[in-house]
């Protein structure tokens, strides 16, 4: 029970604060041959921003000063960049970004609409814009379903959210049928969302998705058989995962999509989140058996409490946090 609860303990530090896992995004697109409009965006987490900068080869220059704003718990930045050779070797660095966690979303479009992304990390801080030709469909597939599986892998409340799903479920049958219920909610407002056919703020949406997952850590901590998530889990997930959605094409719209292939990159998007959600759930078995087979007194029933607890916490955390944000 020492060992649970320490656990416990270090998992609600870690997570309460690794919440905000948002990347960080860079947008240069071109309004001609010569002129860019540059968006370069950084999530504040926790009071403070991360201290990056997006740094250019000797060929380009600033015409003009940036300006600087923080909108939706955001540090923005937006200038405008002159280069006479156009996009094609433009080198961009992300300075302060070595060493350091987190994700950089590079998207690059051109006067004829064409479109590159690539992400930037700390082991890839550097990138020279190659030359420019429109996106393949098969690019265009490959690209989204990365980024996709990526957005899942690193958004926490999503995760603690298919973690509870695990619970809920009651069986490995209906835990399929669960997370099925979910994937196909999130993905009607993913699209309604992203193609701006429904439109709702979003911070709200966020503290009510910290507030889905407190709700379903109650229920399994209460473990009563005739409540509703436990009686009707398929319900329950379809319902929040219509809100999940929303979360979803939040990032997707920071992300962005080829003008050309808007449906195509969506779809890709989506499936990547999906096999981002398959993966989680499988290293969480895997976890599970491994541990299990450690230490004979873990088992699902011993891990309820803690399990419930660290979920609860943390995301009542998140949610003061958003609430406080608005």
């Amino acid at each position: 029970m020492i060992r649970l609860l320490l656990i416990l303990l270090f998992s609600i530090s870690a997570l309460s604060q690794a919440d905000d896992m948002r990347p960080a995004s860079l947008t240069i697109t071109a309004s001609d041959a010569s002129q860019f409009d540059v968006l370069f965006k950084m999530p504040i987490r926790n009071g403070s921003r991360q201290q990056l900068e997006a740094q250019f080869d000797d060929a380009t220059s600033m015409p003009a000063p940036k300006s600087r704003r923080i909108i939706n718990n955001a540090y923005i930045e937006n200038f405008s960049l002159e280069r006479k050779a156009g996009l094609e070797g433009m080198q961009i660095t992300i300075a302060g970004l070595k060493g350091a966690s987190g994700d950089v979303l590079l998207r690059i479009i051109d006067n004829q609409q064409h479109t590159i992304t690539a992400v930037l990390n700390t082991e890839n801080p550097d990138y020279t814009v190659p030359v420019i030709k429109e996106m393949t469909k098969a690019d265009t597939v490959v690209t989204y379903i990365i980024l996709g599986v990526e957005h899942i892998l690193v958004g926490l409340d999503h995760l603690l959210f298919v973690a509870c799903l695990v619970y809920i479920s009651g069986s490995r049958n209906k835990l399929l049928l669960t997370i099925t219920g979910f994937t196909v909610a999130h993905s009607v407002t993913l699209i309604l969302a992203a193609t701006d056919t429904l439109v709702i703020p979003i911070p709200p949406v966020e503290a009510v998705i910290a507030l889905s997952i407190v709700f379903l850590a109650w229920e399994i901590a209460k473990n009563n058989k005739n409540s509703l998530s436990l009686k009707y889990p398929i319900l329950v997930s379809s319902s929040f995962g219509l809100l999940h959605g929303f979360g979803f094409a939040s990032v997707l719209a920071e992300i962005g999509l080829p003008q050309n292939e808007k449906l195509l990159a969506l779809l890709s998007f989506n499936i990547g989140v999906e096999i981002g959600q398959v993966l989680f759930v499988a290293a969480l078995f895997a976890v599970f058996y491994l541990l299990s087979k450690l230490m004979k007194f873990i088992t699902m029933e011993t891990l309820r409490y803690p399990a419930s607890y660290t979920c609860g916490i943390v995301a009542t955390f998140w949610m003061f946090e958003r609430l406080a944000s608005f």
